[in-house]
């Protein structure tokens, strides 16, 4: 049985959100990168940094660091490879926005195609797309989904989710936790004796 169109839109909507937040980042790190190299590089820092008593080794080591960072890192390569996969997904929702009655043979091909984009994707980072997930949430309340099911992401996964996996971490729905927290809320609960 082919998934429901409105569960198809949110995971394209979703992936569209990541690789949009995805993009954005990589463009300021290489925007940022090219900055230092530059600002490091010119000879008006290179006097500057005399006159304040920083040894021009020191300035000439950063360059080369950060300038091999970029390089290596490819910011800008990067940014533009979900560039590209933030189009495939933006595409395909205006597909699925575009058909008036879809078949299951129809959703079937949606979720061939959303798969195919997906083999193309980078690794992807967890906590990022658990953000992308509550962002979809938001931005279809009207579609099915309320706020009760957005992810809860802890601080650790807030701040460091641009930089690590978060490989098996469990990111529980707003509606597991209150329902967790009113089950031991009701074990707390003495029972009156009869």
């Amino acid at each position: 049985m082919a998934r429901s169109v409105e569960v198809i839109r949110f995971n394209v909507l979703r992936n569209a959100i990541y690789h949009t937040a995805r993009r954005r980042q990589f463009e300021w790190w290489n925007r940022f990168f090219n900055f230092i190299v530059v600002a490091l590089g010119a000879a008006a820092i290179a006097d500057l940094t005399t006159s304040l008593g920083i040894s021009q080794m020191a300035i000439g080591a950063a360059v080369a660091i950060v300038g091999t960072l970029q390089l290596v890192m490819d910011f800008g390569g990067s940014a533009r490879t979900h560039q590209t996969l933030q189009r495939d997904y933006h595409q395909l929702l205006a597909e699925i926005e575009e058909a008036e009655t879809p078949d299951d043979a129809k959703r079937r091909q949606w979720d061939g195609k959303m798969i195919r984009i997906a083999g193309d994707e980078p690794p992807v980072l967890r906590a990022l797309d658990a953000k992308a997930y509550n962002d979809a949430i938001d931005a279809t309340e009207d579609g099915g989904f309320d706020r009760s099911e957005r992810l809860h992401i802890g601080l650790w996964p807030t701040l460091l989710g641009s930089f690590l996996q978060f490989n098996g971490t469990d990111f529980k729905k707003v509606s597991e936790i209150e329902a967790a927290a009113v089950e031991r809320k009701r074990g707390r609960i003495v029972q009156p004796a009869e």
